[in-house]
């Protein structure tokens, strides 16, 4: 499974230069308001992040999951114990 490459286009370099100059100016208006904007930033970035590597996107179903090797109708080996 190839992972995709981060492609930044000019509109996500525009966000990003937006978020540092709101949170310079919040910054110089107090230092809580700029520990807000900083949390905001932080997990708008984590947003785009995902979104952009595709953490939540759905593949195709090829074989069952790791937990699948067994199947529920086959029946279990016997197990004998030499004494």
């Amino acid at each position: 499974m190839d992972r995709p490459t981060l492609q930044v286009n000019v509109l996500g370099l525009l966000g990003l230069v937006g978020c540092v100059a709101v949170n310079l100016w919040l910054f110089r208006v107090g230092a809580f308001w700029g520990l807000v904007g900083l949390n905001v930033t932080k997990h708008v970035a984590i947003a785009w992040l995902c979104r952009i590597l595709g953490v939540d996107r759905r593949g195709p179903v090829d074989s069952p999951g790791p937990g699948m090797t067994h199947c529920p109708s086959d029946p279990a080996p016997a197990i004998s114990r030499a004494n």
